[in-house]
């Protein structure tokens, strides 16, 4: 009996560190962003080094037109400085990218019409702001990760997401929190108390 007892123990300690051990290669070989709050501060980790490997999207030529239209409207547009320092000053306490394009995400969100802090909050939460982008000039993992898009410059990649989130906004969808599952579908609650996090610090 007492055999018995030692072999089923046995078996279930083995069943045990085998789904320890089999739990941690699989985290360590997923694209993992961990996130924590303090001193409030939005921290990140990331382990993505698949993506350098995968297939990914581009604007098609049409696209690109459509894009360089909008971008020379930009230009002419007169834009509330206060909310591009904002979010500008976001940004720049956090060393990302983007900041130097503070201001043309709050012109391509005005011209698209959503909220001016989105798509900086969204690059903070996907890769702090441009520091570790998805794929060139991609800090927001537009596309997913299986296929995500590249693209030629920080403007064209502020361009394409924000047209992409108007199209949420167009559908009912305009809070972080009606976005996510969409967005992000995996940890939808998780991703959007981050994205309001980051815009209300805005």
């Amino acid at each position: 009996m007492k055999k018995k007892y030692s072999s089923k123990l046995n078996n279930y300690l083995l069943y045990i560190f085998t789904v320890i051990i089999c739990t941690g290669s699989f985290i360590k070989s997923q694209e993992r962003v961990f996130f924590f709050l303090e001193s409030n501060q939005v921290s990140s980790v990331y382990a993505a080094s698949n993506l350098s490997r995968i297939e990914t999207q581009r604007l098609s030529t049409q696209e690109e037109l459509e894009y360089e239209a909008i971008s020379n409207k930009l230009e002419m547009m007169d834009v509330d400085q206060v909310k591009v320092r904002k979010v500008r000053s976001y940004l720049a306490a956090r060393g990302a990218p983007l900041a130097s394009k503070a201001e043309y995400l709050v012109k391509t969100a005005q011209q698209f019409g959503i909220d001016y802090r989105l798509v900086a909050a969204i690059s903070i939460i996907e890769s702090s702001g441009g520091k570790y982008p998805y794929k060139p000039y991609n800090a927001w993992g537009w596309g997913g990760s299986v296929i995500p898009f590249s693209f030629k410059s920080w403007e064209e990649g502020i361009y394409t997401v924000t047209r992409g989130l108007s199209r949420y906004y167009s559908s009912g969808l305009v809070t972080p929190r009606q976005i996510a599952p969409r967005y992000n579908p995996h940890t939808p609650n998780e991703w959007s108390r981050k994205v309001e996090y980051v815009m209300s610090q805005m």
